[in-house]
């Protein structure tokens, strides 16, 4: 059955419609976790525990995604497992000069994501086919304050979803602030 463009869920049983185009989120600090809005609506949270990140959208009372931080070799690696699809991706800070922030790569090795930064604020999240997946910048210079990103349907790689952006977002801003810390 035909319906407006501006249609955004079902009208038989009220789920959202997949989106086609860019998306802005805003991740935000809350308490002690995180959040991530569209126009002002909650899509996702993010919550601290026993030392990992849980990442659960509106879907499920599951998390979505958890974020696993490792120490090895000096460096905290983190592990992301997608619990509905089992990627697991993990991020390796860049530890060249300049503006390199982070590499995610899947189960294999091989690269998913590069996470690059863009002057003193900005943030590149490209895929590994050198799509430009999502731009980040920060919306205040206060300590937790938070990103507002921009994530791209310019993506030809499967692998790099939006979840996957959204949990990189997360560990950007963990990184940023010094919380990515496994639990003692």
């Amino acid at each position: 059955m035909p319906a407006p463009s501006s249609t955004r869920r079902c009208g038989y049983c009220e789920r959202p419609f997949a989106v086609v185009g860019p998306v802005a989120y805003r991740l935000s600090a809350v308490g002690d976790g995180f959040r991530w809005t569209i126009d002002g609506e909650e899509v996702a949270t993010a919550t601290h525990h026993e030392g990992n990140w849980d990442v659960f959208d509106l879907e499920g009372t599951r998390p979505a995604l958890t974020l696993v931080p490792v120490e090895v070799d000096g460096s905290t690696r983190v592990a992301l497992v997608d619990h509905r699809s089992r990627l697991v991706a993990t991020f390796a800070p860049d530890e060249r000069e300049g503006n390199g922030i982070g590499v995610i790569r899947d189960g294999y090795d091989r690269i998913l994501m590069l996470v690059r930064g863009d002057g003193p604020t900005g943030i590149h999240v490209i895929d590994s086919l050198g799509n430009v997946l999502a731009l980040a910048s920060r919306f205040n210079d206060d300590e937790r304050a938070g990103l507002d990103v921009l994530v791209l349907s310019g993506s030809t790689d499967p692998n790099a979803g939006a979840l996957l952006v959204l949990g990189v977002s997360l560990l950007m801003e963990l990184v940023r602030v010094g919380a990515l810390r496994r639990a003692a």
